[in-house]
């Protein structure tokens, strides 16, 4: 074993594995951690078959690679392999762990990072400075296995993140699962997330497969993962530590063979301050946090944004319209509280005032984009402010107007009085 490599921060490791991958082509990394002996980083070269890393997996597990020169077989295909290895440290994570390189002096054709780059572009519809630094983070962090953490405010893309994520890692030919932890009661969310055995509990007539089981050699992401209960946060941080769980009733653990990655609009640090979020676990979740810019700060791709909008409903709407230059201004101007999801909203919106007009104009958006009537954007990703029930307006009454306007929640809010935001926190509070 050689000198051993210190990273004082877990970023400091990951732009050490990025400059790796960029230098040697044709190499596979292994990191193995040293106390629970299990791989918490896994990248394959593209001239290895699934069969082969697997069998390098094993031998490195069962430390059979040493420095020098190996012959790696399957029954269909052999490799030469020259093996380095390398205690690694990181302290601010008390991980120690051992770091493989696997070259194979084979040839190997690899795809420019800028390729990866415009892929992202087009995922995302956008080309601002803002994004550009997270399609950076994306493109380091994909590659590994550790934790995630995807922060921003609601309707700014964390699904969309968690799943660019995925598709640019070595799972992305496996399953990509996403639950939404806010959408579940206690009860339904935990099994869910670990499965049940027959007769765990009154109705549980079968067996039933939860997320950790049905996403194996995947990606789990986990939304609104403030919203966990404290019972459950302490099950989940069962799994990350031991990398096990079993399911309600039942008595034999499970490999949990999972990428995980969350999610949350939430500051999970003052979560934890209040009492309200395991602070062990928060450790365990951030090892790696991405956070996704708000519209607001990134005008320049509204534009992009839009257009993709509008021709992805063209075959609902028989007809896709362009934006007059004074409706996109208006657009522009708007400081979007709800980001790309209320963008969307509004353009459906204004699809439908069009009424299958060439041009949508100023006329079509809703009112609160053209007076720019709407609640100041949260600087306050941490707390949602109290929600100011008014006597008139109860739980009957927002149901009554959903239904009377089919659920188009830009007039049932102007019906209200009251913006979008602010409705969708009534609704979310009345569960409706």
């Amino acid at each position: 074993m050689r000198q051993a490599i210190d990273f004082y921060t877990q970023a400091d490791l990951e732009n050490f594995l990025f400059k790796l991958q960029t230098l040697i082509a044709g190499s596979s990394i292994l990191i193995l951690d040293q106390a629970q002996q299990r791989f918490v980083y896994e990248f394959k070269a593209q001239n290895f078959n699934h069969t082969l890393f697997q069998t390098l997996k094993q031998k490195v597990r069962a430390n059979e690679l040493t420095i020098g020169r190996h012959i790696i077989k399957d029954a269909s295909k052999s490799i030469e392999l020259l093996c380095h290895s390398h205690s690694i440290h990181i302290a601010d994570q008390n991980f120690e762990g051992t770091l493989y390189l696997l070259h194979s002096p084979q040839p190997l054709q690899r795809l420019k990072q800028d390729q990866n780059i415009v892929s992202l572009e087009q995922t995302f519809h956008s080309q601002s400075a803002e994004m550009q630094r997270m399609f950076s983070i994306i493109q380091r962090v994909a590659i590994t296995e550790f934790p995630v953490l995807v922060r921003g405010e609601s309707g700014s893309g964390k699904e969309l993140v968690a799943q660019a994520l995925h598709d640019h890692s070595q799972r992305k030919n496996n399953v990509f699962i996403a639950i939404n932890c806010a959408a579940l009661n206690a009860n339904i969310l935990e099994s869910e997330l670990f499965g049940h055995v027959k007769g765990a509990f009154t109705g549980a007539i079968r067996e039933h497969k939860g997320v950790f089981e049905r996403a194996a050699g995947g990606t789990l992401f986990l939304d609104e993962i403030a919203e966990i209960p404290l019972e459950l946060q302490a099950k989940l941080l069962r799994v990350l530590e031991t990398g096990e769980f079993t399911p309600l009733g039942g008595e034999k653990s499970i490999k949990a063979n999972v990428r995980i990655i969350t999610a949350t609009h939430r500051a999970l640090r003052e979560e934890a301050r209040l009492g309200r979020f395991r602070q062990d676990l928060l450790y365990r979740l951030r090892v790696i946090p991405i956070f996704v810019p708000p519209l607001r700060d990134r005008k320049e791709d509204i534009p992009l944004i839009a257009n993709y909008i509008l021709t992805e409903q063209q075959n609902v709407f028989g007809a896709s319209p362009k934006l007059s230059d004074a409706a996109l201004q208006k657009l522009i101007d708007y400081d979007w509280p709800g980001n790309v999801r209320e963008l969307k909203n509004t353009l459906l919106y204004a699809l439908t005032m069009a009424n299958e007009k060439s041009e949508i104009d100023v006329c079509d958006l809703p009112d609160e984009i053209i007076d720019k009537q709407h609640i100041s954007p949260s600087n306050s990703i941490i707390e949602d402010e109290p929600l100011l029930i008014s006597d008139k307006i109860n739980k009957e009454m927002i149901r009554k107007t959903l239904i009377q306007y089919q659920n188009d929640l830009s007039l049932a809010a102007k019906a209200l009085n009251i913006s979008r935001t602010t409705l969708w926190r009534y609704r979310k509070k009345f569960n409706l």
